[in-house]
C-alpha cells in the first residue's frame, strides 16, 4: 500500500456553540462547550485513514494531557504516531472555535506546533523520506519548515500536496516546487491577488486545485476550466470540511485517480464531515462514503 506522510499540525480544539459573536465590551452566555482533536495536519491525516489510507503523522505536542489526548486519538484512528514528537518548552498547540449558525470563526494558539522546525523534521525522518508516495503540507506549523520539506521533497521526487491554510502571500513562490496546491476561493485570492481565481487555476493547469465550498472544487486540466460539483447535505458543523477534502484528495491520487475522480471523490467525503459536530469526530469512514449517494 502506498504510504502518504502528513507534516503539520497536532491540536485540541475548543468548540464554543452561540447565537451571535459578543460585540466589544459584552459578555453574553454560550449554549455549549466541547472539546475535540484537530489541528489540520491531524485532521488531515485521521482523514485518509478513517477512509483506509496508510499514513503517518509527523509533528509535535506538549507534555501535557491535551497532548496525550491527541496521541491516543491518532492512534485509535489508525494513523501511525511514531514520528509525532513531545516539546518539553511548550503546551500543545489549541483551536478555539465559534460555532455560529453552523458556521465557525477560529483562533489558533499555535503552541507546540511552533516547534516543528526544519531540525525536529531531520530528526524525525531519519533519512526516510523516500518511504512515502506523497507528502501534505499545511501552514500551521513554520513557514521555513515549509519551504525546507517542499526542497526536499523536489530533490527526492516525492509528490507534494500543499494547502495553504491559513493562507500566505509566500505560498505562491513554491508553485515550481508542489505537485498540488489547494487553496478555498479565498485564500486563492489572496495568494493570487492580480487573478481571478478562473485566471489562477488557467495558469497552472492540473496543480492549482481551489475549493469553492458549496459549488465544488475547481481546476484546469490543461484544454478547459473543469468544475467538478459538491454534494448538497444539511450542514451541521463545517469545522474540518476543508481538511476532509484535502485528505480524501490525496488518498484518492496516490490510488491513481485521475483529478475529476479525485476532486468528486474528496467533495463527498467533505459533504458528509460536515453532517456531524467536530473536525475529525465528523470525518467519514470508507463505509460510510460507499454507501453515500
Amino acid at each position: 500500500m502506498k504510504k502518504i506522510l502528513v507534516i503539520g499540525s497536532s491540536s485540541v480544539d475548543l468548540t464554543i456553540e452561540l447565537d451571535r459573536m459578543p460585540a466589544q465590551g459584552e459578555t453574553i452566555k454560550a449554549a455549549d462547550l466541547e472539546l475535540f482533536c484537530g489541528g489540520k495536519g491531524a485532521n488531515q491525516a485521521v482523514a485518509i485513514a478513517r477512509l483506509d489510507g496508510s499514513v503517518d503523522m509527523l509533528g509535535c505536542v506538549g507534555n501535557d494531557g491535551h497532548g496525550e489526548l491527541v496521541r491516543e486519538n491518532l492512534t485509535a484512528n489508525q494513523v501511525n504516531t511514531e514520528k509525532l514528537g513531545v516539546s518539553s518548552i511548550t503546551s500543545t498547540g489549541t483551536a478555539h472555535i465559534f460555532l455560529i449558525n453552523q458556521d465557525n470563526r477560529i483562533i489558533i494558539i499555535p503552541g507546540a506546533n511552533n516547534e516543528v522546525t526544519s531540525e525536529f523534521v531531520e530528526q524525525q525522518l531519519a533519512g526516510r523520506l523516500s518511504e512515502y508516495s506523497l507528502v501534505i503540507l499545511q501552514n500551521e506549523i513554520p513557514s521555513e519548515t515549509i519551504h525546507y520539506i517542499v526542497n526536499c521533497c523536489k530533490k527526492a521526487g516525492i509528490s507534494v500536496l500543499y494547502n495553504p491554510a491559513p493562507a500566505d502571500v509566500e505560498a505562491a513562490q513554491l508553485m515550481d516546487n508542489v505537485t498540488f496546491l489547494t487553496p478555498n476561493e479565498t485564500e486563492c485570492q489572496q495568494i493570487f491577488p492580480e487573478l481571478t481565481v478562473e485566471e489562477a487555476v488557467t495558469n497552472y493547469p492540473n496543480q492549482l486545485i481551489v475549493t469553492l465550498g458549496e459549488k465544488g472544487v475547481l481546476f484546469h486540466d490543461g484544454k478547459e476550466l473543469r468544475q467538478v460539483p459538491a454534494y448538497p447535505v444539511t450542514a451541521v458543523d463545517t469545522t474540518g470540511a476543508g481538511d476532509t477534502f484535502n485528505g480524501a484528495f490525496a488518498l484518492a491520487i496516490v490510488q491513481g485517480k485521475s483529478l475529476a475522480e479525485a476532486s468528486q471523490f474528496a467533495n463527498k467525503a467533505a459533504a458528509l464531515s460536515v453532517t456531524k459536530k467536530g473536525a475529525q469526530q465528523g470525518m467519514p469512514t470508507i463505509q460510510e462514503l460507499e454507501a453515500f449517494s
